[in-house]
């Protein structure tokens, strides 16, 4: 090469070196420089907290960087990593890294870092100091810390357990209650690591005086709703109970319970000022449905909330039906005996009717007849209680039951007097007065429930059970004897995130005298008590309660229904859902006539439960066509 060549050479060389070294230094607008991160060695938390803290990863996208801000960055990303591993309890970390230019035509940096973790550090001393609790305290309290020797160090696992002791001395009342030492010491030379905790307790706070600020009910009444005793230890948690208790009263729109300051004295008392806001007295509801299987239907109902100031409470309801002329009223009287747990008297009456012709058992002509039901009923609702995770009510009852109906008039009611009157001789006055029934019964019943849900409108898990056993005996002056026993569950699980599995089912069993006549089975007990299947709560396809056994007219003396559903969420609160169901009710084991019913469904989550619209098919070949089912409510 010529001495002007290898000149003019080293002037491009120079004259690169320099346009380096003022790109480097130097922001020239139009370029930005980004990097790309690549952290190896570590996921999980671990992973995450560690990019979260590095300052080059924070400002790969900034315009502003240039060579020299990320080479900078990248000196500052070893020692950020260490200090990110340390909160998980690595304190012997290892980080290498490698910084790569880009290539000609490109803008991205790459920078890398390898990492090892090493061994967390175990934790080889705990000194808990709780001073001013009782041994058996401070004993309980330690034992509750998820941090013990020889376990490795967890800075979140610290924080949380600091916290929460000191919250739980609290709650035993010492309402001062604060850190005198809270240190954690890392040895890195022996690699262990030591823990302190010390609290000063201070004085045990005690409830003081209740008032109440409501204008409306007795005071005798409100201190039965006291869950509060005067001079136990003060909990926040305690009074959160009171205020729940107050509100699922029904009675109050408002709770609010306010704490005045600490009284002199030994030990210092925090008085209480509960503030209550009544609901209006009187709710008023009107209701109107409609069902493929029931036709329309209206409904309303009237309940005063509170009666006196005792807390005494009425509803009055009726319901019709276009089906069948099904015509139903209510009027019940609630009196709380202790309602902090539940414990009531309800006092109750209904009456139920409904039209059975000719039609309804097949028959080309006839007459018809009105099933008329009436009861007068006394519950005891025993104090609820929790058994492990589940709500255990308990209810105990009597009803006097009365019940009518003429089924000889359903068969015979198009023949003249006189036919009716050689029929009646030809079968017997006993065949008669089985087909034309007056039942008179007084009724115990013992009623058992235990549920769980994790929500009470939308339940992703959650079980019920229902058993409720009931009779009569004609030793205590009915006229029929018979005795029963009905189960019902609910199982709901989670499937995933969008996904629900619903299985449902529905037993009976009743041992009570059955007579023939004419060809048909007629159970000795009333009507109101049998069994019949069919419907949105029983078996989708088929119309309300229409399944019963082939040789009965009005029921069967049993009943095994049972469900299957699969529910998805398609869009939120939005999820559509297919069913089997089968199942019948019956008289005879040997002789289960199973009726199945599939079909589809769509769900809403509404504000008041969950609405459903569902379609079922029957999967019987003596039935065609589809029927419409439109519900509204939890499940349970």
């Amino acid at each position: 090469m010529s001495t002007s060549s290898r000149r003019q050479a080293w002037i491009n060389s120079s004259a690169g070196l320099l346009l380096a070294c003022i790109l480097q230094w130097v922001p020239v607008p139009g370029v930005a420089d980004t990097v790309t991160v690549v952290v190896e060695g570590l996921s999980g938390e671990a992973l995450s907290n560690a990019q979260a803290s590095l300052s080059i990863q924070q400002r790969s996208g900034d315009e502003t960087l240039d060579a020299g801000a990320i080479a900078n960055l990248h000196q500052r990303a070893p020692g950020e990593i260490r200090r990110a591993l340390q909160p998980f309890g690595y304190y012997q970390s290892t980080v290498s890294g490698e910084l790569v230019a880009p290539g000609p035509g490109e803008s991205a940096w790459l920078a890398s870092y390898r990492v090892q973790a090493g061994e967390k550090v175990p934790v080889s001393f705990l000194d808990i100091q709780l001073e001013g609790l009782e041994a058996t305290e401070q004993q309980a309290l330690a034992a509750t810390l998820t941090l013990t020797t020889g376990v490795p160090l967890d800075h979140r696992q610290y924080e949380g357990d600091k916290q929460r002791l000191l919250r739980q001395v609290k709650d035993l009342g010492y309402l001062d209650a604060a850190y005198t030492l809270s240190r954690v010491e890392v040895d890195l030379d022996d690699y262990r690591a030591s823990i302190a905790l010390h609290i000063a307790a201070g004085p045990r706070y005690v409830i003081g005086p209740i008032t109440f600020e409501h204008g409306r009910f007795a005071p005798e009444y409100l201190a039965k709703y006291l869950v509060l005793e005067q001079g136990q230890p003060f909990t926040r948690g305690l009074v959160s109970r009171q205020r729940a208790a107050l509100s699922k009263s029904g009675h109050f729109q408002e709770v609010n319970i306010e704490q005045g300051d600490a009284l002199p004295g030994e030990p210092p008392a925090i008085p209480l000022h509960i503030l209550l806001k009544p609901y209006k007295p009187n709710r008023y509801r009107g209701r109107l449905s409609w069902g493929s299987d029931t036709d329309l239907g209206i409904g309303a109902d009237w309940t005063r909330r509170y009666l006196g100031g005792h807390g005494h409470q009425f509803t009055l309801g009726g319901t019709a039906v276009q089906d069948r002329d099904r015509l139903a009223a209510d009027a019940s009287y609630v009196i709380p005996v202790a309602p902090a747990s539940g414990q009531l008297l309800e006092l109750g009456a209904r009456h139920e009717s409904k039209d059975l012709t000719f039609e309804d058992v097949g028959l080309d002509e006839g007459g018809d007849t009105r099933i008329a039901t009436n009861l007068v009923s006394a519950y005891w609702h025993l104090p609820e209680r929790l058994w492990g995770e589940f709500e255990w009510e308990r209810r105990l009852g009597i009803s006097l039951v009365n019940e009518d109906y003429d089924m000889f008039e359903v068969l015979f009611g198009n023949l003249p007097n006189f036919a009716q009157d050689i029929i009646i001789d030809t079968i017997g006055r006993k065949a008669y007065n089985t087909l034309s029934p007056d039942f008179e019964a007084i009724v115990p019943s013992l009623r058992l429930v235990l549920r769980r849900a994790d929500d009470p409108l939308y339940i992703r898990r959650g079980e019920f059970y229902k058993l409720e056993l009931l009779g009569s005996d004609e030793a205590l002056g009915s006229n029929i004897s018979f005795w029963q026993a009905q189960f019902n569950s609910w199982n709901i699980w989670s499937l995933g995130d969008s996904g629900r599995l619903l299985l449902r089912s529905s037993l009976g069993y009743t041992d009570a005298e059955s007579s023939s006549v004419l060809g048909g089975n007629f159970n000795q007990l009333p009507e109101y008590y049998e069994f019949r299947a069919g419907g949105a709560r029983s078996i989708r396809g088929y119309g309300f309660e229409e399944l019963l056994p082939a040789d009965a007219v009005t029921g069967g003396k049993h009943q095994a229904v049972a469900s299957i559903e699969y529910e998805h969420e398609i869009i939120p609160d939005w999820s559509a859902a297919v069913f089997l169901d089968g199942g019948n009710a019956f008289n005879d084991f040997d002789d289960i006539d199973e009726k199945f019913g599939t079909g589809f469904g769509v769900r809403w989550r509404s504000p008041v439960g969950v609405a459903r619209i569902d379609v079922g098919f029957p999967l019987d070949d003596d039935h065609d066509g589809f029927e419409v089912y439109i519900t509204v409510g939890p499940e349970f």
